[in-house]
């Protein structure tokens, strides 16, 4: 019996090991908790049993993935590196192992899958034990440290090479801050920048090493080239992790695309780092060595597969978009397969971009998934090869293999965000597309089970292999198909309301106030003879004003006539609005009491005649009769913001403020453009402020986007508005809403039109109205803001 032997308590918690390879007969391994005095954040210890109720105390292991090597218990948790720790990636679902070697540095000596608070199993080429069996986070932790630490030294794991790679962080009596100034001042400045303060440290640390090596790459006067003729911005992306470049592609060619996206690879590279490293965007204050950030770097590509299983398991997790308004989604139907894979979608953390499009029916069981594969340039130049000890510079021929590896792998984890979609998805295809060209690269088809079955467990296996070996692109060809992105929904659901005579159901019914499809039109038929009629008079009008406004008056006479006529006619309430959008349809509905009450479409030359005649009055200064032609336009377009601003305009030339006050809290009612609440908040901050209300009109002022065509506008007029009140700061937007409501007007957008444009995109998509539902799917991302609205937005396209 050991001299350092510990009888155990009749209540301790105690677990036995099976046996491993290389233990001794006759000897016992296990854990025990709530045995004896252990630290804080401490969950148990490593011990050979000599008993049934006596145990030797080997290890100490924190509840943090360390183990410490300790012959007795410990109060206080044990300073230095660990004997083996595990640390997880940044997405918690994998890491790496780390043993301690003769000089006390921490060496890499294999993977592991799993998390702490759940299942762990070691991830080789080479079979292990631990690599056979899944276990809990105690006993993993304690055979890896046996099996590392105690046993016979022959049967560990053994690397091919011989050299080591310094992975422990070394304090570096500074502060690093690589990242500074990149979303404040332009790209290329912000890189030249971060190389010269590398450049000028006379022993750069380890990480600034490797970011001078990837980013050092990138042609500073190819960036420079294109950005002084096309902006480009570098933003944050909370939900993504990373960075993120802001162009306009139809300024820029699908080669220089190319290049500026291998730029964003690379700054997301270096931050990945940063990431595992622990530090993120805080300063660095201690760095491994530059090979060791290498490394780090390939682990963020070769681990691309490790949240496969995580990501199917999400099948069966709530849905946080069921319910986006005041409506729920029918579960497994059009909404709730689209929203769930988007969000899934939008959540990975792929280093390269990822740009991607899918159709899908729920009815029918189909899906269909396309991404732009990542180019050659987006994928390392060159690595540390830890087997050889040196720098690998990566050859053409290597890169392009890696490259479509990689792609591969990412294929395996969006067929699982496509099956994790709903349950009842059988098969999925999964399309790659070239990055310059647009066209399908490769295709692949997987029915859910084998997918289950086999691929799953080959996206285990694949953690952490090196993309060099193509171990990905060799098992995936037994399921390449045509490469096409195969007819997943139907031409008919895509048809435009006036195509469309199908009944809505009832829900659509009230909430849109209409029996059919049709009833949902807003456009006009582009060979309609009253629309010529007012383009000859609009013609007309630089010459001869006096007869094109006879003409105006004669043809709003007659269209208001067949309006009436409709309305005489209908065997239920009927009422005259034109809406100059689908969106404007959607929503009109707030602005009317009686739920009975059908639309009938008011003409475009009636409502566009009847504005000519406003304007007309209101150029000539007659602003009485401008001001009756006005309210005549918003009587028969009450969602129409061209008619809220006529109105507002002749209300505020007339010194009408109370009026214009009105007339724009019924516009923000309806609005859901943002240029359109920016004008309306600007025209009621002027009016306010002529009412002597200067905290309303501040609030105002305060909605108006700082960025938008009125900003400069605002600016000039917010000062002396300020100065007046005395004050030299802005309100914050709690004071804003807070006075606002006051006035009875909301924070936009108004949650009413929120809701209605929700609810709306929820029925219409389970109900196969893909037409419109898209309309409205595209109002809640300017609304939102979410990402994956935009990608569902472009999945109900024909």
């Amino acid at each position: 019996m050991s001299d350092h032997s510990f009888k155990l308590p009749l209540l301790a918690g105690r677990k036995k090991l099976p046996v491993l390879p290389g233990q001794q007969k006759g000897v016992q391994y296990g854990v025990i908790w709530d045995a004896c005095p252990i630290p804080e954040r401490g969950s148990c210890y490593i011990v050979r049993f000599e008993t049934a109720m006596t145990v030797s105390i080997l290890a100490y292991v924190d509840n943090h993935g360390g183990v410490f090597h300790v012959d007795h218990p410990i109060t206080l948790a044990p300073a230095g590196n660990p004997d083996v720790v595990a640390v997880p990636d940044a997405n918690g679902h994998a890491g790496t192992l780390y043993v301690k070697d003769s000089r006390d540095d921490l060496q890499p000596h294999g993977r592991y899958r799993g998390a702490f608070s759940g299942t762990m199993r070691e991830v080789a080429d080479v079979a292990t034990w631990n690599t056979q069996r899944s276990l809990t986070y105690r006993p993993f932790m304690a055979s890896v440290y046996l099996r590392f630490c105690v046993l016979d030294n022959a049967l560990r794991p053994r690397r091919v090479g011989t050299s080591t790679v310094d992975v422990a962080p070394r304090p570096l009596g500074r502060q690093v801050q690589l990242f500074h100034d990149f979303t404040s001042v332009a790209l290329p400045d912000a890189i030249a920048a971060m190389l010269y303060r590398i450049d000028a440290q006379q022993d750069p640390s380890g990480i600034e090493r490797f970011a001078r090596r990837v980013l050092g790459a990138i042609d500073c006067d190819r960036l420079r080239a294109i950005v002084a003729k096309c902006p480009v911005t570098l933003v944050r992306i909370d939900r993504m992790d990373g960075f993120y470049l802001v162009f306009d592609r139809d300024e820029v060619d699908a080669a220089d695309q190319g290049f500026l996206l291998s730029v964003e690879a690379a700054i997301n590279r270096v931050y990945r780092v940063l990431v595992a490293m622990g530090f993120g965007l805080r300063a660095v204050t201690a760095s491994p060595s530059e090979e060791a950030c290498s490394l780090l770097d390939q682990r963020s590509f070769v681990s691309v597969t490790s949240s496969v299983k995580s990501v199917l398991a999400d099948a069966t997790s709530p849905n946080g978009w069921a319910c986006p308004g005041a409506v729920s989604c029918v579960p497994g139907g059009d909404w709730d397969m689209r929203t769930r894979f988007a969000a899934c979608c939008e959540a990975l953390n792929f280093t390269v971009r990822f740009e991607y499009n899918f159709r899908c029916d729920a009815a029918k069981k189909r899906f269909a998934v396309e991404f732009i594969a990542p180019d050659v340039d987006a994928l390392p130049q060159g690595l540390y090869d830890q087997a050889a000890g040196a720098w690998h510079v990566l050859d053409d021929v290597e890169r392009a293999a890696v490259a479509v590896e990689y792609a591969d792998r990412m294929v395996l984890v969006v067929a699982a965000a496509a099956f994790a979609s709903s349950l009842m998805l059988g098969s999925c295809t999964v399309v790659c597309l070239d990055r310059q060209t647009r066209s399908p690269q490769r295709a692949f088809q997987f029915d859910r089970t084998a997918f289950t079955a086999e691929l799953v467990p080959l996206a285990e296996r694949l953690d952490g292999a090196p993309l060099r070996g193509g171990a990905a692109r060799k098992a995936l060809e037994v399921y390449l198909t045509r490469a096409e992105m195969p007819v997943v929904q139907t031409p008919e659901l895509f048809v435009a309301p006036r195509d469309d005579d199908r009944t809505l159901p009832p829900k659509l019914q009230r909430l849109l106030l209409a029996d059919k499809a049709s009833e949902l039109e807003v456009m006009e038929a582009p060979d309609d003879p009253y629309m010529a009629r007012l383009h000859a008079l609009r013609d007309l009008m630089p010459y001869d004003r006096d007869r094109a406004v006879e003409g105006f008056v004669g043809l709003v006479g007659e269209l208001e006539a067949s309006c009436a006529a409709a309305e005489l006619l209908s065997d239920r309430p009927l009422r005259s609005e034109f809406c100059e959008s689908y969106l404007g349809r959607i929503v009109l509905p707030l602005v009317v009491d009686d739920p009975a009450v059908r639309i009938h479409r008011v003409p475009d030359a009636l409502f566009f005649a009847q504005y000519e005649l406003s304007d007309a009055c209101f150029r000539a200064g007659d602003l009485d009769r401008a001001l009756v032609e006005a309210r005549k336009l918003l009587d028969m377009a009450a969602t129409s913001m061209q008619a809220h601003f006529m109105m507002v305009n002749v209300l505020a030339r007339l010194e009408r403020f109370q009026e214009v006050v009105e007339v724009v809290r019924h516009g923000v009612r309806v609005a859901f453009e943002r240029e359109s609440l920016a004008y309306l908040y600007y025209r009621g901050a002027f009016a306010f402020w002529n009412l002597g209300n200067r905290e309303a009109a501040l609030a105002c002022y305060c909605l108006v986007p700082e960025n938008g065509r009125l900003g400069e506008l605002v600016r000039s007029e917010m000062g002396p508005l300020m100065a007046e009140m005395g004050r030299s700061d802005r309100p914050d937007l709690d004071e804003v809403a807070a006075t606002l409501h006051d006035e009875g007007l909301p924070v936009p957008p108004d949650p009413a039109v929120a809701r209605q444009i929700s609810d709306a995109a929820v029925l219409l998509a389970d109900n196969s109205f893909l037409h419109l539902a898209n309309r409205c799917v595209r109002g809640m991302w300017h609304i939102m803001g979410n990402d994956e609205l935009g990608v569902i937005s472009r999945s109900m396209m024909s």
